[in-house]
C-alpha cells in the first residue's frame, strides 16, 4: 500500500510523489523544503507539510499567509482520504492511496520483487482484547522479511485506551506507584520480586498492528541498545510484552527531570549548576555516539537527575526508544500526535527527514534544553505545533541573553553555534561541544 500526490497544476504540473512507508512532504517557496516552487510567489516559503504513513496521510497548515485548501475548504489539519484535492499557491495536488504488491522508491521507480514492503494488508485481523475485527486498510508492522502467516496482535482503540490508563501485571514485577505518563507511555516503580530491586517499569502500547516478526525486531533492536553502559544514561535491565503492550523495566532515578526542576524555577535556575547538567548529558552522549547510537529525543523530561556522595547526576532516558519504536513501524503519526514538549527541542533536519537523524541532531537538541533550563522558555516566542515547525526551518532562535541578560556572552555563542540550523555549523561531536561548555561549569 503507498500514497501519492499527483500535480495537477501548477509549476510542477505532471510530477508525482510517491511513498511507500512512514515519510514527511514539505511544500513551499524555500529551495530546502521537498516540493520547492521558489517561482510561486503566492505559497509562503514553508507552506504546508504532509506525513504519511500509509494508509494514513495527514496534513498540516504551517501557517502560511494564503492559506491550504482541501477540497475548496480552508483548514490547519485534516486526514487525507483517497482523492482529495489539496490547493496551495497556483498548485492543485490529487491524493491516491492504493494498495501495491510491490515496493517503490520515494520516486515511484519499482524495487526488485524480491525485496518486501516493511508493512502490508494481511488477513482478518481482530482485536486480542475483545475480539473486535479490525476496520479494512489497517497498516501491520513488520519484519524485514515478513511472513503474513505469523501471529497479528492488534488492540481496537477501546482496549487501547483501556489497557493504557489500567496498569497490565509484568512477570517478576510488583508494582508501587505510578511515577508519570508521557507521549510515549506510563511509568510505573515497581520491584523485583526475586531481588527486591525497585526499577523504572515502562508500558508502551503499539499505534498500529503488529506482525510478530516486527514485535521480535524492536526487542532485538533494544536489547542492543541495553548493552549500552554509562553512568549518565539510564540502564535497560529487561524487557519484554504482556498483552499487547511493550514493557522496560529500567535503571530507578529517584530525582526529578528537567522539565520539573525548569517548571519549578522558571528562569532562575542556576546557570552554572544548568551546565553541569548539560555537561554530564554530553558525556552520555559521546558514548553513545562512539557506539554508533543516536538518541533523536533529547529534551527535559527525558534528563532525569539523581543524587549522588558526589552531587546531582544526570542520566539520560529512553535511550533509542524512540527511534526504534518509530523506525520500525509501531509508532502512528509523529506531528498529528501530542508533540508539544518535543517539537521545541527538535533539530530542524529532523522535521525534514526523521528517519535519518545524526548525532549532531542530539547536540541542537541538548543546547534546546539547557537554553530552556536557564531560561524558562523556548528558543522560539511561540509554541503552537504549527508555528513551531515553520520556525524551526526558517527563523532564528531567540538570543539566551534576550531571555536572562546574566547569561555570560561566551555561553551565549556557545548555545548559538549548536543551534545552528545547518548541522555542519554546530560542534563536530558531543566532546567537542563538551569542552566548549567546560568553562561554565
Amino acid at each position: 500500500m503507498h500514497v501519492i500526490l499527483d500535480v495537477v497544476q501548477g509549476p510542477r504540473t505532471g510530477r508525482s510523489f510517491v511513498f511507500d512507508g512512514h515519510d514527511t512532504f514539505i511544500v513551499g517557496r524555500s529551495r530546502l523544503v521537498h516540493c520547492a516552487m521558489p517561482e510561486d510567489s503566492a505559497l509562503s516559503r514553508d507552506h504546508f507539510l504532509i506525513e504519511v504513513k500509509p494508509p494514513r496521510c495527514e496534513l498540516r497548515d504551517l501557517g502560511s499567509t494564503n492559506g491550504t485548501f482541501v477540497n475548496d475548504n480552508r483548514v490547519d489539519q485534516v486526514r487525507l482520504e483517497s482523492g482529495d484535492r489539496i490547493a496551495a499557491g497556483q498548485s492543485v495536488f490529487v491524493v491516491r492511496i492504493e494498495g501495491h504488491p510491490r515496493q517503490t522508491s520515494g520516486e515511484g521507480v519499482p524495487l526488485p520483487e524480491d525485496r518486501p514492503a516493511n508493512a502490508a494488508q494481511v488477513g482478518p485481523i481482530v482485536c486480542m482484547s475483545c475480539g473486535t475485527s479490525a476496520p479494512s486498510g489497517v497498516e501491520v508492522a513488520s519484519g524485514s522479511h515478513p511472513d503474513f502467516r505469523e501471529s497479528i496482535s492488534w488492540l481496537c482503540e477501546a482496549c487501547r485506551v483501556d489497557v493504557a490508563t489500567t496498569f497490565q501485571p509484568v512477570p517478576h514485577y510488583t508494582t508501587l506507584r505510578e511515577l508519570g505518563r508521557g507521549a510515549m507511555g506510563v511509568v510505573y516503580l515497581a520491584q523485583h520480586l526475586q531481588s527486591g530491586r525497585k526499577v523504572a517499569l515502562k508500558l508502551i502500547a503499539p499505534e498500529t498492528a503488529a506482525a510478530r516478526s516486527a514485535i521480535d525486531r524492536f526487542l532485538r533492536e533494544m536489547t542492543v541498545i541495553s548493552q549500552m553502559k554509562h553512568p549518565n544514561i539510564v540502564e535497560y535491565l529487561e524487557q519484554g510484552t504482556t498483552k499487547g503492550q511493550f514493557w522496560f523495566a529500567m535503571e530507578y532515578v529517584s530525582g526529578p527531570n528537567l522539565e520539573e526542576i525548569a517548571q519549578a524555577e522558571p528562569g532562575t535556575y542556576p546557570i552554572l549548576q544548568a551546565c553541569r547538567m548539560a555537561y554530564q548529558v554530553l558525556k552520555g552522549l559521546e558514548h553513545a555516539h562512539s557506539l554508533g547510537f543516536v538518541h533523536r529525543d533529547v529534551k527535559p523530561e527525558n534528563i532525569l537527575i539523581g543524587k549522588t556522595p558526589a552531587g546531582l547526576l544526570a542520566k539520560i532516558s529512553d535511550f533509542g526508544l524512540a527511534k526504534s519504536f518509530r523506525g520500525i513501524g509501531l509508532s502512528g503519526l509523529t506531528f498529528s500526535g501530542e508533540m508539544r514538549g518535543t517539537i521545541p527541542f527538535m533539530p530542524p533536519e529532523q522535521v525534514l527527514d526523521f528517519k535519518k537523524v545524526l548525532p549532531s541532531g542530539d547536540l541542537y537538541a541538548t543546547a534546546a534544553t539547557l537554553y530552556y533550563l536557564i531560561s524558562g522558555q523556548f528558543i522560539y516566542d511561540q509554541n503552537a505545533e504549527g508555528d513551531v515547525i515553520r520556525m524551526l526551518l526558517e527563523d532564528q532562535p531567540v538570543p539566551i541573553r534576550d531571555r536572562r541578560p546574566e547569561v555570560p556572552k561566551g555561553l551565549a555563542d556557545v548555545l548559538q553555534k549548536c543551534l545552528a540550523r545547518d548541522p555542519a555549523d554546530r560542534y563536530p561531536t558531543a566532546g567537542d561541544m563538551r569542552k566548549a561548555l567546560r568553562p561554565y561549569c
